[in-house]
């Protein structure tokens, strides 16, 4: 349940300063935009994989490089908007759709399908593969829990390790999430 966490600790360490900025710099945009800074999910998300593919701490420029930002608007807006919606039956669909669009923010980061279709996809893989999804989530609960305890303070370092495990946690998914959205005739970007 833990081993994304495992992996994601000597990411973090490695160049924690520069993993301690980037949450701080995203978390300020966020509440300084009044949540609007979810727009940058899909970007957090590629500086994470570049991050982890250069061996080094997130650059903030690619926090904000709004190179793809049509297709992150749209993706924000399915993905956002479908667990909207789902909070309109008695908040507890909410929660489910959050399950089932749970790779929304990566697979909008790769670009590898079109907005609707990368929410089509989440959906593929992920109804089948439910169980594993909520055991992320509650590794990540406990992760964040563990910080609250500490007044907080260690925040800094459970945030970044969340984003790292949740693209590790991606990885190790992308070929079957790829499988099934093929497997649902679901089609790529080209």
């Amino acid at each position: 349940m833990f081993d994304h966490f495992k992996a994601a600790w000597p990411i973090v360490k490695a160049n924690l300063v520069g993993w301690i900025i980037f949450i701080l710099v995203f978390g300020i945009f966020n509440s300084f935009t009044g949540g609007l800074g979810v727009i940058l999910m899909p970007n957090a998300y590629r500086a994470v994989r570049n991050a982890i593919v250069r061996q080094e701490g997130p650059s903030i420029g690619d926090l904000f490089n709004f190179d793809n930002f049509m297709d992150d608007l749209v993706a924000v807006i399915v993905w956002v908007g479908g667990i909207s919606l789902g909070s309109l039956l008695c908040f507890v669909g909410a929660p489910v759709v959050a399950l089932l669009l749970f790779w929304m923010p990566m697979l909008a980061a790769e670009g590898k399908f079109a907005a609707f279709d990368a929410a089509k996809a989440s959906l593929a893989h992920a109804k089948s593969n439910i169980g594993a999804i909520i055991m992320f989530y509650i590794a990540a609960m406990i992760v964040v829990f563990l910080a609250a305890l500490c007044c907080y303070l260690p925040i800094f370092l459970a945030a970044p390790m969340v984003f790292v495990a949740h693209w590790l946690f991606y990885e190790s998914q992308r070929d079957a999430i790829m499988a099934a959205a093929q497997a649902a005739g679901i089609p790529t970007k080209p």
